[in-house]
């Protein structure tokens, strides 16, 4: 009697249905790794305009634009959010707005991120709108 080697039917199925649970579990963490990543450039970007209007402030007693401060303006490289600097009188804001027709998880078009500068005590406030501030809690 000659032995036969190989899985039986048996074994494969097992292994076949433990890849698709491991999958069914890593396949939707993946996927909010990945929008958790992209909302996390515009907090980024809009500490680094923090930074350098800081700066600009305590140096020349004034707000500056986005050229005065030193600041490329990353919407143009941006895939996924437009920012605006409304403003550059007094007190001055930056609004890091997600790209129209853009979703990524939980960020839809038009969900904002918004950093508020005040000249006189050189104070920065946060905000947001929508639900993409989920991805960032300590925005």
């Amino acid at each position: 009697m000659k032995m036969q080697k190989g899985f039986t039917l048996i074994e494969l199925m097992v292994v076949i249905v433990i890849i698709g649970i491991l999958s069914a579990l890593a396949i939707p963490k993946m996927f909010g790794t990945s929008a958790k990543a992209k909302a996390a450039e515009a907090p980024n970007v809009i500490s680094n305009w923090e930074t350098l209007q800081s700066a600009f402030a305590q140096e020349s007693g004034r707000v500056g634009t986005f050229t005065d401060i030193g600041f490329r303006d990353p919407g143009a490289d941006s895939k996924w959010f437009v920012y605006n600097l409304p403003g550059t009188t007094g007190d001055v804001s930056i609004v890091a707005t997600v790209r129209p027709a853009i979703t990524f998880g939980d960020c839809a078009a038009g969900d904002t991120f918004e950093s508020g500068f005040t000249l006189a005590n050189d104070v920065s406030a946060h905000s947001h709108t929508g639900n993409c501030a989920n991805y960032t809690p300590n925005f």
